[in-house]
């Protein structure tokens, strides 16, 4: 969209500022509003440099949004924060002066970065990619473009997805008022209403995941023929490597889409043919890169009719912000020459930076004055002084524009399709109208735990830990967390699989612990959610239970040891076991046990070597569960045994003589 379009919203006349009921001279009022948008800025996210919101208004925008929610729960909580904040702030800054004013040497801050940060800088830096072909894709406005498909006017209004309470996501159009994601949908409502002068109105659509599901899935199947080992961490974003692709097309110019596509989808060893920046002038390689690029963004667009955005580099941290660099519909490109990074990263806003969010960013002005990457990077001592060592790391290597994506392509290709190797979590949660229903609670947890079993489904994940989320009307957040020694298992071909309502019971027990937590904290008729969300991690390896199996085949059957002196619970015992654990037989002499031919494809019992075929995993399991049984139950008896000896013995009676000769 042209800024003539919204010429209305640079007006700069007396009548449409916001008045202030203040009786103050003209220079009162006017600081009076420069400390009115500091303050909304500090304490929201709503106007931050989100693409498509890079002229608006932010002063009249902020505050609006401070004057219509100055009050509210949401502020009130977002105030308690900022005080958190700025008393974190106050304490770092009091250590950096105890720092300056004790340390012996006052040049602390050169040895620092001379002896300890900048050797690590050299070793990030030896490990950059030669070549820019990390690439990341972004779906624009994903949500609401996937019903402009169906509904093409909403293209030329401000629209978004969500209600009153809460909006998903708005279209370009609704974001040069203002209007974004994670925004209350009646601020969304005034900021258009009142920045149009009341010619426009904000359009609401109802959400539709099923939806937006299916066209990721189609966007997905397009991506996965340039990079079938591609990764998507939500609905609209992808991380691919297109180097492989590139190799095989470069190498191979009599090769077709198709046919490369095939290729990289059986296995083969790319590693044997010469590195493409070896191979080809890296000009020649880049000018590929971006073209192909292209191509892409082009097939999703006539397959799917979504547009996309894309950012190239040598690495993913430096793909991701420059992914949105030119939206809509383009496609910006990082050089891999440490001088094309620096003039690339060094003059952003620190916020670009996937990773630091607005209680970052205020800590970080706060304390040390950082405003941009590159103040971020002159100020590496102090960061390594005041921060923990992780965080201090992480800010070092965003200040550089430097990810270790070796890693993240050596899990990738590790990992045998167990996702359960690197990813951390998986969550489905829900906004809704704030309510006190607990039945509607309920109802809501249950439809949101049994979407997350489908993923879990999907995807093969078993996990052990639930965590349960829960923010109040109020705004404040409650968590609850447990977990099981044993993961949940949602494989419908599994005979150990769970039902997914085990789930769904955590969840709603959880739910029942926090709302129990907070009756006891005298707030009775407080527990008002306007939020719900469950998240699975502390994932299962597949492996975990074959490494299990293979413990209990290295064992032996060991023969009963009758302790007791009473026949019958030896009886029984001796029964219970030889009925589950056949005798064992001995091989003739002379001969190998298992190993003739007839015994190969086959598994014995590690317990008393009773042999099965090796596809009856499930006969198999059975077997071992009554074996252990029936040990558990010799256990059991000679438990029972020794407590009736004892018994026995209390029992009999005593003479004269044993008394003297005991």
């Amino acid at each position: 969209m042209s800024a003539a379009t919204y010429s209305n919203l640079d007006d700069d006349d007396d009548d449409s500022c916001p008045s202030y009921d203040f009786d103050f001279d003209n220079n009162q009022v006017e600081e009076t509003r420069c400390n009115a948008t500091k303050t909304a800025s500090a304490l929201m996210v709503a106007a931050s440099a989100k693409a498509g919101m890079e002229d608006i208004d932010r002063e009249r925008i902020n505050a609006i949004l401070l004057r219509e929610s100055g009050n509210s729960s949401f502020m009130e909580r977002q105030r308690k924060m900022d005080e958190n904040s700025n008393k974190r702030i106050v304490e770092m800054k009091q250590r950096l002066a105890e720092k300056d004013n004790n340390a012996t040497n006052r040049n602390w801050r050169s040895e620092m970065e001379t002896g300890v940060i900048d050797p690590q800088i050299e070793k990030y830096k030896s490990q950059r990619q030669p070549l820019s072909t990390f690439v990341v894709i972004d779906m624009d406005s994903f949500f609401i473009s996937c019903h402009i498909l169906n509904e093409p006017h909403l293209a030329h209004i401000p629209a978004c997805v969500g209600g009153t309470s809460m909006i998903s996501t708005s279209n370009y159009v609704a974001r040069r008022f203002g209007v974004r994601a994670a925004m209350p949908g009646y601020l969304g409502s005034t900021l258009v209403k009142e920045l149009s002068k009341g010619k426009q109105s904000l359009t609401f659509v109802k959400s539709d995941f099923n939806l937006y599901k299916r066209k990721s899935g189609e966007v997905k199947a397009i991506l996965e023929e340039y990079d079938p080992k591609l990764k998507m961490y939500s609905l609209d974003e992808a991380y691919m490597d297109i180097m492989p692709y590139l190799k095989v097309k470069m190498n191979n110019n009599t090769m077709n889409h198709e046919s490369i596509t095939k290729y990289l989808s059986s296995p083969n060893d790319l590693k044997a043919s010469l590195p493409l920046h070896e191979a080809f002038p890296d000009s020649t390689v880049h000018t590929e890169v971006q073209n192909l690029l292209n191509s892409i963004r082009q097939k999703v667009k006539d397959v799917t009719g979504l547009s996309c955005s894309a950012g190239i580099a040598s690495n993913f941290l430096l793909a991701k912000i420059a992914s949105d660099i030119n939206k809509p519909n383009g496609q910006h490109f990082v050089g891999p020459t440490e001088q094309q990074i620096q003039d690339f990263v060094q003059p952003l806003p620190i916020r670009k930076v996937n990773g630091i969010g607005r209680v970052m960013e205020k800590t970080l002005y706060g304390v040390c004055g950082i405003e941009t990457v590159k103040n971020l990077f002159d100020s590496r001592a102090e960061i390594q002084f005041l921060f923990k060592p992780k965080s201090a790391n992480f800010l070092l290597r965003a200040s550089i524009g430097y990810s270790d994506c070796n890693k993240h392509r050596e899990e990738s290709v590790e990992e045998d399709d167990d996702e359960a190797l690197h990813r951390k979590g998986i969550s489905h949660e829900r906004t809704f109208a704030p309510t006190s229903s607990w039945s509607d609670l309920c109802n809501k947890l249950e439809a949101i735990t049994l979407s997350l079993v489908q993923d879990l489904r999907a995807r093969c994940l078993m996990p052990k830990t639930v965590t349960l989320k829960v923010k109040l009307s109020s705004f404040e957040l409650l968590t609850r967390a447990v977990t099981r020694n044993v993961a949940f298992i949602f494989d419908q071909n599994s005979a150990q699989s769970s039902s997914p309502q085990a789930l769904v019971d955590v969840a709603v027990n959880l739910l029942t612990d926090v709302k129990r937590d907070r009756d006891k904290m005298n707030k009775v008729g407080w527990f008002t959610v306007r939020l719900l969300g469950v998240r699975c991690s502390n994932f299962q390896l597949h492996k975990e239970n074959q490494f299990s199996l293979d413990k209990y085949r290295q064992k032996t059957c060991q023969p009963p040891t009758v302790i007791n002196p009473y026949a019958s619970p030896k009886r029984e015992v001796v029964a219970a076991y030889t009925t589950a654990c056949p005798a064992k037989k001995s091989p003739p002499k002379g001969e190998v046990k298992n190993a003739s031919p007839s015994n190969l494809g086959q598994i014995s019992c590690p317990m008393c070597d009773r042999v099965f075929p090796s596809d009856q995993n499930h006969a198999l399991n059975t077997h071992i569960d009554s074996c252990l049984n029936a040990l558990t139950v010799r256990e059991l008896c000679k438990e029972e045994t020794v407590s009736a000896d004892e018994r026995a013995k209390k029992k009999q009676k005593r003479t004269l003589n044993d008394f003297f000769t005991a």
